[in-house]
């Protein structure tokens, strides 16, 4: 019986070995890893957000669906508030959220501010997901980590923190990061990359 768990005990450690993250290999080159994060236009997390205020904090399982300029962000429990579900239209932003009547705008920021209270800085959020800075405003890189990547960045007026990058078999992309703008913290935690299965190359995750 105790040999039979020694080997129970030793695959265990093996699967859980085999299912680690894998490291993140250094990018030599941030220009060509810029470009290739932004041209990446189809893909899927899903993870965790947290908001932090003085007065009120919060947190929602986070599910965000891009397929090219079209998007899908799917929020879960903001709030005590279920679900709430933003996505482009053919005019623009739709917001949904149930036994409410859905709203609608040219900014996904705007909507989340009236459903939650919550200052999510959604179009930003599209480049800095993919660890790279907005192309739409100025911006300054303060640090990078040991591999090259984005450490540290201040745009918008925000503070933002990347770690815990994950290896997909694409390119390296955040696994947490952290923005702070005056007296507000927000922190997203990715648990898992996915991409679309119409290219082989593709066809990855964490």
């Amino acid at each position: 019986m105790i040999r039979g768990l020694h080997v129970l005990a030793i695959g265990i450690l093996v699967l859980a070995a085999g299912c680690a993250r894998q490291p993140v290999q250094p990018v030599d080159n941030w220009q060509a890893h810029e470009a290739r994060a932004a041209a990446l236009t189809h893909w899927q997390l899903s993870g965790k957000l947290a908001v932090r205020v003085p007065d009120d904090n919060g947190s929602a399982r986070l599910g965000w669906r891009q397929r090219g300029d079209d998007f899908r962000i799917d929020l879960s429990g903001p709030f005590g508030q279920g679900r709430v579900i933003i996505d482009t239209t053919d005019t623009g932003v739709r917001l949904r959220q149930g036994g409410e009547p859905p709203l609608e705008a040219t900014s996904a920021s705007e909507l989340v501010w009236q459903a939650t209270g919550w200052q999510l800085p959604v179009e930003p959020l599209l480049y800095w997901v993919r660890g790279i800075p907005s192309p739409e405003t100025d911006y300054r890189v303060l640090e990078r980590t040991a591999e090259g990547l984005l450490g540290t960045l201040s745009q918008n007026d925000w503070t933002l923190h990347f770690s815990d990058y994950h290896a997909t078999r694409l390119l390296p992309l955040p696994g947490r990061i952290v923005a702070e703008r005056d007296d507000i913290r927000l922190i997203l935690v990715i648990h898992r990359w996915t991409f679309p299965e119409a290219a082989p190359a593709e066809r990855s995750d964490t």
